[in-house]
């Protein structure tokens, strides 16, 4: 990633299936693809199986509606769980959605991403019948303004057979939840636990689709709480009064946050809630790069400490990258708006290994003096380490870097976007490979860790100061951005 100059050199620059048409056949076999205007039925089994939106994984075709009925065998219910949803948006789930039906139960309805509380893809809940059967719709409606094929992959799903003495009525609520029904309770009450500790419940309003449009729901059901993640609280924290200089070896959940990249090389990122990493501009679109405005490739690994390990977890695939409009690649000596969104295709699961830090909110966490952690896989005596490290470094003050500069006699811009970290005398335990992780500072009142910066540049990774992206100058764009408004 870097691109390593003789002598001083800036670490932040890296360099179909075709449908039947025979109903002998569907009543045979019990099992066909979902088709468009047409229905099929299948058996479901112990061992997941697949489901798919029409023509899964290529894009799908608008104007068609099909209905798959899943059947459990006598004494068992059907769970299912999305493991890909990419539908285009739609304003209150008026066009393309997937509506899920099961005895009892209002239908559980999802579309694209929206702003609409109704806008939203199923995540990680699992759908549980209450009876043998559930019903899953896909609906891509066509009109004037559609053209035929739009670049949207539809769903794949997995459903399976499960024992009805451990069956759950339909989750209506986000994240990692269970919704349980016990015998003689109202079958429209419905507890949810969110997993704790990973996940909080929020309360919120919960809206049903029914064949009459949106409504909110009333009655006994009048708010269904949001599992929502809970960000900067690691199950393993670091030990704080830490004193030594230079790199630690991390335990596992230390930085549960921790994301490691390959884009143009290695580097780094931090997790935000359960689909977002927080990473610096420079590692998509490097400096000096012989790739200018190129769309990279773009690789994410998440859950370990260790390289091997957290390749073994696999690849998180990228479905949007957005990087901030004042980062400029051609201008090699100002990074200014060094800060990048990466929004993942799916919502990871939370763990002990793999949480979101938190963001900042307050210039008190940017005092002279306060320390703070930077962490990543990036160089070490030379060498690219297999595991993650980290160091405790002080926030420098302002004027102490500026004054250096200018002994290094550097021309780097070092903007009111930025901040600077570590100390004159000490060794830059920050260098190539580390770019894009975060420093982490620990906010007393509100108890948890946060992203106050994002590794950005440097000058060598002898002794000095190294240069950080102050993500709090830039939190209404991130916002933005993650509320899909940007």
């Amino acid at each position: 990633m870097p691109d390593l100059r003789a002598g001083n050199y800036l670490w932040g620059s890296p360099y179909s299936t075709s449908c039947p048409g025979k109903m002998w056949w569907l009543l045979l076999w019990g099992v066909l693809q979902a088709c468009p205007t047409q229905g099929s039925v299948r058996l479901a089994q112990q061992l997941p199986q697949h489901l798919t939106s029409p023509g899964y994984p290529e894009p799908y075709l608008k104007g068609q509606e099909s209905t798959t009925v899943i059947e459990a065998p006598q004494g068992f219910a059907v769970k299912l769980v999305f493991q890909d949803f990419d539908l285009e948006p739609s304003q209150d789930c008026e066009r393309d959605s997937v509506t899920i039906t099961a005895s009892g139960m209002d239908p559980s309805r999802f579309c694209g991403q929206q702003d609409s509380p109704l806008g939203s893809p199923p995540g990680q809940r699992e759908f549980v019948s209450s009876g043998g059967s559930l019903q899953l719709t896909f609906y891509a409606p066509a009109s004037s303004e559609d053209k035929t094929t739009h670049l949207y992959k539809g769903f794949l799903a997995l459903y399976q057979a499960v024992s009805l003495n451990h069956s759950h009525f339909i989750s209506q609520v986000n994240g990692n939840s269970e919704a349980t029904h016990t015998p003689g309770d109202n079958p429209y009450k419905i507890q949810n636990h969110c997993q704790e500790p990973y996940y909080q419940a929020v309360p919120a309003e919960t809206f049903t689709c029914t064949a009459q449009g949106p409504r909110k729901e009333t009655q006994d059901r009048k708010e269904v709480p949001h599992c929502v993640p809970v960000c900067g609280r690691p199950v393993t924290p670091i030990t704080q009064n830490q004193e030594a200089q230079g790199p630690s070896k991390a335990k596992l959940g230390n930085f549960p946050w921790q994301a490691f990249t390959i884009i143009h090389g290695r580097a780094g990122g931090a997790l935000l809630g359960d689909r977002w990493i927080l990473t610096a501009a420079h590692t998509i679109y490097p400096k000096d790069s012989i790739f200018l405005g190129k769309h990279p490739s773009v690789n994410v690994f998440l859950g370990h400490t260790n390289i091997d390990e957290i390749i073994k977890l696999g690849n998180h695939p990228v479905r949007r990258v957005v990087v901030h409009p004042d980062y400029h690649q051609k201008e090699s000596h100002n990074f200014n708006g060094d800060i990048a969104l990466l929004e993942l295709q799916h919502s990871v699961s939370l763990g002990p290994s793999l949480l979101p830090v938190c963001l900042p909110d307050s210039e008190t966490l940017y005092r002279s003096g306060l320390m703070g952690y930077v962490s990543g896989f990036g160089m070490e005596m030379g060498w690219l380490t297999t595991e993650l490290k980290y160091s405790r470094l002080p926030v420098a003050p302002r004027e102490a870097c500026e004054a250096w500069l200018q002994e290094k006699q550097r021309t780097e811009v070092f903007s009111d976007n930025m901040f600077c970290v570590g100390n004159k005398t000490w060794k830059q335990s920050v260098c190539q490979g580390d770019s894009g992780g975060i420093y982490v500072v620990w906010d007393d009142d509100a108890h948890h860790w946060v992203a106050t910066g994002i590794v950005s540049w440097g000058i060598g990774c002898g002794k000095g100061y190294g240069f950080y992206t102050k993500v709090l100058s830039y939190m209404d764009w991130i916002k933005r951005v993650m509320d899909g408004k940007d």
